[in-house]
This record gives structure tokens, sequence and C-alpha cells, in this order.
């Protein structure tokens, strides 16, 4: 059959060869009688789309030296890079999920962008509970053996289902092969040292390592082997491939921009930060004189100081630098292999066959584990510590507890921050395995002109295990604390007791008296292991009723259906072991959740084409494009989508194009089942009612009353403020499913326009308008919205979701004890993203400009993308504030009002290929320095009040040596520019003090070869 999934020229490319590669998409074939566009299920006579789609072809991979598909979709104008959401090879070292790569369209979140592998849905890739999005891992597509990628704006729910709501991404493979192709490339990042905004001072005093010089790191390897034959006379052809990668992990201790955690003091003034849970403890009970409770004890030596009055060289020290355990780069080891098969019995049979298959498995490292502020065991968070343990000095057990207490054995609870230097740091290791196959058959439909069907069932099981190693046990730690003498030997009392003969006791309170007898005790691993199953079934017709008089009579082409059914069966497992269930881990951050449950959906779908006028005055092409949907998932919920799409060409030049789209999201399993826990969060990473080493508390002894705080708490908000700011920049999230969630909703508009101007020859131009619209959307309310809410308003519909624990710290580790923000699942925001999207391509034989043929040609390919309105509404009713050009803790991410690539090349006569592209990344605000009420929080920020617009240059070059063996060598970044500098209680505790959206690792530089036999 001449038929193939294409996008064509009119839809445009990322390189200036793209619509050409796409309208070639079926080289060899002497005809391409009809064409699928995606979007669509109809097969076309011509290359046209109703929606705005984007085309990246292979050589685009190649150019830019992306070995990762993640790593070029993160090039695009139309995807974002949300570091509490989304994950790649950078991702968030602190984030307990890991090891997978996602896309986001237009930031609306990875679980709003619909991923196909040759126009079929790819399951979910990662079945830990702790990811609060689950989307499919874009790691387990070979790039490879990507052919090209398609990028559909819009709502595609009438045509895919759900989950299309921001657009499509569709991976079309390499079919066809035919011989043996070799690929191989290493990479290699290379960056100067450029103390940005004065970091290496601020390091130094500090006494903190200072990076210097260059540094050559994060190494890349990666060799692909393609294998391609055919048999049966054409008819049959097989094609199998191998890949490895592996890539370096990065410190973010090499860099200087990362070597410390960037706070700024009165909006103006940068410091390097660390976190208190060092060597910093409060007292939550015991009658003894204490010292200040303000500002916390610390030990020096084996007694108990001010905090405020300690030297700064105890052991552990005051603050702890955590940057330099974290990861720029997480390492990375993955292998895939699989096979694409056909076989053509006949014009009304042909069989196909897939199969795909991934191992990963990546590698990341944090700070050392410790005892953590309100992350122990009593009511508190704290840490029970007997009056009379002998571990005590006479003026540690003095300063804590009375003299009865002491003859009494009484405890006193111990807000308690220690790090356990003497451990090395916490590793996480995440090994996903995945398995893909599809088994099908289309053809023409027997005694049927016109008609032609496609039946396919597919098989989706991927796999996580989970390994958390080098932990302390919360457990083990107050067994401990519990220390009496027996014989003059500090023994614990649970020994003493028979409940844990292993006992050690843990002495914390001398400088060095920790042994690695007592490390060895406290260590702990948890594991965790999951898989998710997704079974498809899905039949579809498609014909053509002109062949029966189904047409305009001003029209040539008859009008175009598909008709359609489909079954989705999903069903999800994850098991994390007794130590993560419990929240025995210090530091992992909260309790595990166990989920076993399903979830099916069955559909039909309809979807009609009728072109109305063609090839007349005026109208060279008026077409009517509807699509219908109709859904019922397992849990009863049944949901409606459709679309409707008008494109006009009154001359073939110019295309005009309009369409709009219902789409729907549904709750996903974890979204309905979850279990709720409470866990760490940036979102929100100061509170305000205490206060921090930037000054007193910024909220009102009223505002913070609203929230739960007493007026004994709270004192003067400053010098007898006794609440304990969230440790490490990370308060507390309550996380969790509901099953009373219904599907979210989006209407999609787009109206735009392409050219093919044919008195400029070589031209191809579009420019589109998307505003998406959505509403009942599920997540939670954002945590900065409701705390701020409830602060300033004192309502009980915020107040309420605003839980502190007994001691009133927002930095709890349990349901029960508190000390958290409800984060939980709702259906309650709405939401509209709009801008408008430019592409170009131009193509210039230099002959034009006078110069001879032997000069070759020229080739400009550009991306470009507005925003011009990125809104939310959090609560029905609320304020309605605007991210567009903004950046900061409500707003999340960095949403430029324009970004934009563009590529130039130049084809030499010599069979080299030399091409720049320059990506730029607009500037942003500061949320908090604008007017408007919800984002603003009263104070001026100097220091990164604008973030400036980002220029890179990137360069590459592919030589055709011979035919069949190329080389090819890039640099990106080529300047080596420092990612715009970021205070970390903004961007996020553990990201490098800079968002993802920027280059980390600098110059990047990469060489490798094809070989084809």
């Amino acid at each position: 059959m001449a038929s193939s999934i294409v996008c064509g020229a009119a839809l445009l490319g990322l390189s200036a060869t793209s619509a050409a590669a796409a309208a070639g998409a079926t080289a060899g074939n002497a005809e391409v009688s009809e064409v699928v566009v995606t979007g669509s299920r109809i097969p076309q006579p011509n290359l046209t789309s109703v929606s705005p789609i984007q085309v990246v072809t292979d050589q685009e991979f190649k150019l830019q030296g992306k070995t990762d598909v993640i790593d070029l979709i993160n090039t695009l104008p139309q995807n974002f890079q949300n570091a509490a959401v989304d994950f790649s090879g950078t991702s968030n070292p602190l984030s307990s999920p890991g090891g997978v790569s996602t896309a986001d369209l237009r930031g609306l979140g990875p679980q709003r962008t619909l991923i196909l592998v040759d126009g079929r849905r790819l399951g979910i890739g990662d079945a830990n509970t702790g990811n609060p999005n689950p989307a499919p891992d874009l790691n387990q597509i070979p790039a490879q053996l990507v052919s090209r990628v398609e990028v559909l704006t819009g709502g595609a729910s009438a045509t895919y289902g759900s989950d299309a709501v921001a657009g499509v991404i569709n991976f079309v493979m390499k079919h066809n092969f035919q011989g043996v192709q070799i690929d191989g490339q290493v990479g290699i990042a290379e960056h100067g040292q450029q103390d940005p905004q004065g970091i290496q001072t601020l390091l130094r005093a500090r006494n903190y390592t200072v990076p210097k010089g260059t540094v050559w790191d994060g190494r890349s390897r990666d060799l692909s082997v393609v294998v391609g034959t055919n048999g049966m006379d054409g008819k049959l052809n097989v094609t199998a491939y191998l890949n490895y990668h592996h890539q370096d992990p990065v410190s973010q201790s090499t860099r200087d921009f990362s070597a410390c955690q960037i706070r700024v003091r009165g909006g103006a003034t940068p410091f390097c930060n660390g976190s208190t849970n060092s060597n910093q403890f409060f007292q939550a009970t015991g009658n003894g004189p204490g010292i200040n409770n303000n500002t916390g004890f610390t030990v020096i030596g084996n007694q108990f100081i001010d905090y405020a009055l300690a030297p700064t060289t105890g052991s552990p020290p005051l603050v702890f630098n955590s940057n330099p355990y974290q990861y720029l780069q997480h390492d990375d080891t993955r292998y895939s292999a699989g096979f694409f098969s056909h076989y053509e019995v006949s014009q009304a049979l042909d069989l196909y066959g897939d199969f795909s298959f991934m191992n990963d498995r990546s590698v990341t490292a944090v700070a050392p584990s410790g005892l953590f502020q309100g992350g122990g065991t009593s009511p508190n968070g704290g840490v029970l510590v007997n009056c009379n343990n002998p571990l005590l000095s006479a003026q540690q057990a003095a300063t804590l507890c009375s003299p009865a207490e002491i003859a009494s054995g009484a405890n006193v609870d111990l807000i308690y921050g220690r790090r356990n230097i003497e451990g090395g740091p916490r590793s996480s290791t995440y090994e996903h395995q995945n398995y893909r196959a599809v088994v099908g058959a289309r053809g023409a439909v027997p005694d049927i002109e016109g008609w032609k069907y496609d039946v396919y069932g597919s098989y989706y099981y991927t796999t996580l295990f989970q390994s958390n190693e080098n932990y302390l046990s919360n457990r083990n730690i107050q067994n401990g604390l519990q220390v009496v003498n027996v014989n003059g030997v500090p023994t614990c009392i649970a020994k003493v007791t028979g409940t844990d003969a292993a006992c050690v006791p843990y002495n914390i309170f001398t400088e060095g008296g920790v042994t690695p007898a007592q490390v060895a005790y406290l260590n702990s691993t948890g594991t965790s292991y999951g898989k998710i199953e997704e079974t498809i079934v899905q039949a579809n017709i498609t014909g053509d009723l002109g062949r029966y008089g189904g047409k305009s009579p001003w029209s040539d082409d008859g009008v175009g259906v598909a008709l359609g059914i489909e079954d989705r069966r999903q069903s999800y497992n994850y098991a994390p072991d007794q130590n993560e269930r419990s929240n025995d881990l210090a530091g992992f951050g909260g309790a595990a959740t166990v989920v076993n449950a399903s979830l099916g959906v069955t559909e039909i779908y309809g979807e009609l084409r009728a072109p109305l006028v063609q090839k007349r005055p005026l109208f060279e092409d008026l077409t009517l494009d509807f699509g219908y949907r109709y859904s019922k998932y397992s849990n009863d919920v049944a949901a409606d989508t459709y679309k409707v799409g008008l494109q006009w060409a009154p001359v073939s030049d110019i295309r005009f194009r309009a369409s709009f789209n219902r789409a729907i999201r549904a709750p996903n399993i974890l979204e309905l089942f979850n279990p709720q826990s409470v866990t760490n969060t940036s979102q929100v990473s100061v509170d305000p009612c205490s206060p921090t080493p930037a000054g007193p508390a910024t909220a009102t002894l009223q505002q913070c009353q609203n929230t739960g705080v007493t007026a004994a708490q709270y004192g003067n908000g400053g010098s007898t403020d006794r609440i304990i700011q969230c440790p490490a920049g990370q308060c507390a999230v309550l996380t969790g499913g509901n099953p009373r969630l219904s599907p979210e909703r989006a209407n999609t508009y787009s109206v735009g326009f392409t050219l093919t101007p044919s008195f400029i020859q070589g031209l191809i131009g579009s420019l589109d308008y998307f505003d998406i619209k959505q509403q009942n959307t599920i997540g939670n309310i954002p945590l900065a919205f409701t705390l701020n809410q409830c602060l300033t308003t004192g309502a009980a519909a915020f107040c309420s979701n605003v839980v502190r624990n007994p001691s009133g710290i927002l930095f709890g580790t349990s349901v029960a004890g508190g000390g958290y923000i409800n984060g939980g699942a709702v259906n309650i925001g709405a939401g509209e993203t709009a801008g408008i999207d430019v592409q170009a391509t131009y193509s210039l034989p230099l002959s034009r400009l006078g110069l001879s043929d032997g000069f070759g040609s020229l080739a400009f390919n550009f991306i470009g993308s507005e925003l011009l309105k990125v809104t939310t509404t959090p609560t029905p009713g609320a304020h309605t504030y605007d991210c567009v050009g903004l950046y900061g803790p409500t707003c999340a991410t960095l949403n430029p009002k324009w970004r934009h690539t563009l590529r130039s090349s130049w084809q030499t006569p010599w069979n080299l290929l030399v091409s720049a592209q320059w990506r730029y990344i607009g500037s942003v605000a500061l949320e908090t320095n604008t007017a408007d009420p919800t984002l603003t929080n009263g104070r001026k920020d100097t220091f990164e009040g604008k973030l400036k617009a980002v220029s890179y240059l990137d360069l590459s070059a592919i030589w055709n040596i011979r035919p069949g063996f190329s080389v090819r060598a890039g640099v990106n970044n080529v300047f080596d520019k420092d990612p715009q500098i970021v205070n970390s209680a903004i961007v996020g505790t553990g990201l490098p003090n800079a968002y993802p959206t920027y280059d980390f690792l600098g110059r990047a530089m990469f060489v490798g070869f094809t070989a084809n036999f």
C-alpha cells in the first residue's frame, strides 16, 4: 500500500529539510496515494492539517548531538521544564521518584501531553507513587531509531482519547530498513568558572570549597546497531535494533554557581546558606534552664552552646552544605532493543508486529542522612533523650533537665538536627525495565472499494526497582538515644529490656563521639518494587464516501470518514518495603504509599472530513473537519469529546485554518487511589511565622494565629519566637488521591494560516494563535496560595488546609502528627494558556544570488512562540493571576513571553553540512515584585527581580565522507554561559540555584559517526 503516517510541507519542520523529509517519508515508493496526518485518522489526498504541527527530523538529533529524546524536546519553545513535576537527566536529586524523562507541552504538566509511538499510545513509565504526575517515560524511545517527531498543538482527545489537552507528541520510528547501520557518539562538557553574582566570595565567607579553573566532565557514550532485511519480493521486512547509552554523573560542587545553596537577605544581599539539619536542636519539653530556644543549641566539645554564639568550627558544622553531594546530571546506563516487522500477504492483509525492550539504571546522590528536625518519632517530631543518659555531660544534662528529672531519668523531647557526617551521602538507584509489544493487521476491506481497516492489540509492561541506601533508621536513632549506665558501660535501654539486642548507644553529644559501630547499627536501606501493565485493543476503519457519490458538487474529493472502537486497561502496583512505608528512613521525606489498583475505559469514535469547495475562484480548497468520541470508564465516569475544524485556501499560496477541540483528561490511578502521605516540598520553602537568618517572622501574630499558631509560640516574631523554621528550605505537604474526582475539561482553539508563496521559491511559513481553556482541573490548590490566603483572610476554606503540629512547626512527616499544608487532589481549578506560534523555513540555492551551482545552498529554520496568557484561578471565585513573563514560587517555572530557535545551515559542495543554531529564552520577572494580590508578598527583591534574556549559540557539522559513512561534531552553548542565578528558596532546594530551562553543564561537545553497510 502506498500509505504512510507523515506530516506535510505546509505543516513545517525544524530543519530546513524537514518539510522535504516529511513529504519524502515514503522514499522508494513511486506514488503516495494517501497520508495520515497526526491529529486525524482519515487518510488524506494532500498534506494539510487543521491544527498546527511541527516536525523534527532525525537530522536534527544529529545536528544537536542529542541521544536522549527529552534533551531535544526540551529545546522546543512549546515545551516547558517545571522542576516540581517534570523529569530529565537533570531532575532535582531530592525528588523521591527519578530515572525517567517526561515532556510538558505549554507547561500544563506532563500528564496533559499525550505521547504516541507510530500513532499509538505509550504507557506510563514510572510506578513510584511519589511521582505527582505520572506520564510516559521518553527514555524508552531510542533517539537513533526516530525517523521524525511530530508535535501537535492543542487538544486531540476526540482523535486519541484522554490526556491530549496541551497537545500530542508522535514519535515516528524507522521502518522498512535494509542493511546494517552502526551509529556511535561520545560527548563531554567543559566549563570555566565565571563567578556569577560574586558567588565565589560568598563561598569563601562560609569556608566552603571554591571550584576553580576549567572542568571537563559529564561524559556520555552511545552506540546503536540497526539491522534490516527484506524478503518475499519486498513484501516482508524486519528491522531490528540494539542501543547502549551511558552518561557520567556531574556533582554540583564542580560549578561555582551551584557549589552552595544561595539565599537572599532583605531582597538584595545574597549569601551561601546551608541546612540547619547539621548541629542544631531545640528543646520541646523538659524543665532545665535551657539556653536560647529561639536560635537553638549546638554541640561544641561535650557542651551545649547557644547556636547564635557558637563558633563555626564545630563538627558537624553549624550549617551543612548539601550541594557538593548533589548531582547536576545523574548517572545513567541504558540498554534498549527491539524490532519492527510487517508481512504484506495481500492488499487485504498486511500483518505487522513491533516489540521494544528497555533497561535503564539511574543513580542519584544527596547529602548524608542524620537526625532531621521534625522528622523524629515523638509527637512533636523530635527524639526523646532520658535525663540520666550517661552520654550527656553534667553541663548538658543540667541544661535540659531539672535535678528531679535527672534523678528519675525522665525524658526530654528534642527537635534535633544532626548530620551523619560519619556515614557518607545517601543514594538512590532507579532501575526501570519496559516491554512493549504490538501485533495487528491492516489492509483494504475485501470487495468494498475505498474502505480500509486497521486492527491491533498492544501490551505494555514496565517495572521499577528502587533502592534508597545509606539512610539512618528513625527507630534505631530513638533506641540509640535511650541509654543508661550498666556497670559503668553506656547501654541502650532497648538492649537491657531485650527489645533490641543489637542496639548501640548513639553519642551525638560529644564531638567525635560517633563511631563506625554506631553508624553501622543506625544504617538502613529502603527498597520498593512497582509495575504497570496496560493493554490496548483498537479497531479502526476508514472510507472514502466519494466513491459512492458522497461528495460536494463543488469539490473533486469525496467525504472521508473514520470509525473505531478502543479498549484500554491499566493496572498499577507499587509495594515499598516496611522501612519506607513506616517512614523509618531519616531524611526520606515521608512515608511511601502502597497502591494496587486498576482502571479501564471503552471508547467509540468517529471522524469526518468533508471537502466543500475545491479548485474554484477564491476557493482552491475549503474543507470541514469533525470528530467525536464517547468514553466510558470502569469507575462509572463517562465523557464526551469532539472537534470541529475548517480550512480555506483561496489560492494555493495561502491556507487559513481554524479549529475547536473539546479535550478531557480523566483522573489517573494515583489521583484516584493513592493513600495520603506527608512529604517535603520546596513549593513552600519558608514558614512566614518563624524567623529566618534574614530576619524575624514576616507574618504578624494575628495572621499566624489564622494558621494555628499560639501567641506563646509566636512571641515577638523574633527573639522569643519558638516556632522552628522549615529546615533545608522545605516545608511539608499532605498528598493523596481522591476517588470522587471527575475528568477535567479543556476547550482549545486555534486560528492561523500557512504560506507557501510561489513568488518566493523555497519559503514556507505559518502563524497560529492557540488558546487552551481548562476547567475542573485536577490538582492541588497551589500551596503558597493556600498559606497566603489563610494568613491574609483567615477563611476556613484555606486555614483548614494548614495543619501545624503541637509545637507549631510546618514540616511534619506523618498525617497523624500534623505539620503540613494540604495538597491533595481536587477538581477545583481553572486556567487559560494562550499564545502565538510562528514557524518558517527557507531554502536558498546560492545560484540564485548569482553564484555558481558549486557553492551549494543555504537553509534557514525558525520556530518562535509568544505567550499571551497563562492564567490560573485556584478556586472558584478566587482572584485570577497571570504568569506571563513571570517566575516564582506560585508560577513555578519560567514563563518568558518569547522563546525561539533559529537554525542556519550551509550545504557545501564538498558533502559537508555546516550549521549554527541560536536558542533564545526571553527575560522573566519575579512574581512577588508585581502588584498582583495573589503573587506579591509586599517586599521588593532586587537581587533576582528580573532574569535577563539568554541566547545560546550551537555549532555543528556533518561530513559525508563517502556514500554510507558520515561523521559529525558539534559544540552546544559555545560561549559556556552560566544559568541565571535564583534564590534557592524560590527555585527549590536541591536544584543548583537555577531553573533547568537553562543549560547547567556549560559548553557541551560531541563527535559521532554513522556507517551503513
